[in-house]
């Protein structure tokens, strides 16, 4: 009997999806080493869309798992990444520290992350052969600047972007201004009554004749992935969305 439960285990690791939780590594523009989470769904349900996940300040890729779980069950492949001088994507390719130069709020530093979502989704483009048509970014916070300005320089081309708390301004980078050249890619805005006024608002007012959704939520102290768990449904309201969104 033992030893039938041993096989049955080994035979149910060796069966379970390749790309499920998987680390991988790549390498920003500027040489910067990044590491990622992929999750890929298994059988019918690969729509052949991607999503990458840009965490906020001082949170890494985990935040992200309440939203993987969804999306993968959608059928979304998922790449959550830690953002430079953040977990596992904390030293720059010289080995020098970058998660002080965060710690010390460096805007150089976080005004070069739009390079990190471009490296993302390059490597599902290059790896996944996800097309740009169909690769969406969801950032939370200071993640939500970086997807804003990685889609407004051109660096990321993608059919949808979903923001969770955004910011007019996080830790130097000057969304109101990047935004100006806002292309017209599909944008829902997510943030609490409390937080509207950091950005969101002022975000909507720019972008709503350009593709932008806003949705304000009643709850206090849910800023960016803190909402997961927090404010009933907004993981499947994402999921929703970004489906709704893909072009078939």
């Amino acid at each position: 009997m033992k030893i039938f439960t041993f096989f049955c285990l080994v035979f149910c690791l060796l069966v379970q999806p390749l790309y499920a939780g998987e680390r991988i590594s790549m390498q920003a523009a500027d040489g910067h080493p990044l590491v990622g989470t992929l999750s890929r769904p298994g059988g019918n349900k690969n729509l052949q869309a991607g999503v990458v996940l840009l965490p906020m300040y001082r949170h890494t890729r985990e935040s992200w798992q309440p939203l993987v779980e969804k999306l993968n069950n959608a059928g979304f492949t998922t790449l959550a990444i830690d953002l430079r001088g953040h977990g596992d994507s904390r030293y720059d390719a010289a080995g020098r520290d970058d998660g002080k130069r965060v710690i010390s709020r460096d805007p150089i530093l976080f005004n070069a992350m739009y390079l990190d979502a471009a490296a993302a989704t390059a490597w599902l483009g290059e790896k996944m052969h996800i097309t740009t048509e169909r690769m969406a970014l969801v950032g939370a916070s200071v993640g939500c600047s970086v997807a804003l300005q990685a889609v407004a320089s051109g660096a990321v081309k993608a059919y949808a972007v979903v923001v969770m708390t955004p910011g007019s301004n996080y830790l130097g980078i000057a969304t109101m201004k990047q935004i100006t050249s806002w292309p017209g890619t599909p944008l829902l805005i997510l943030s609490s009554e409390e937080e509207k006024d950091r950005g969101a608002e002022q975000i909507y007012a720019a972008l709503a004749k350009k593709g932008a959704e806003l949705r304000l939520f009643p709850q206090t102290q849910v800023h960016g992935t803190n909402m997961f768990g927090e404010v009933a449904g907004v993981e499947g309201l994402i999921t929703d969305w970004l489906v709704d969104k893909l072009p078939q």
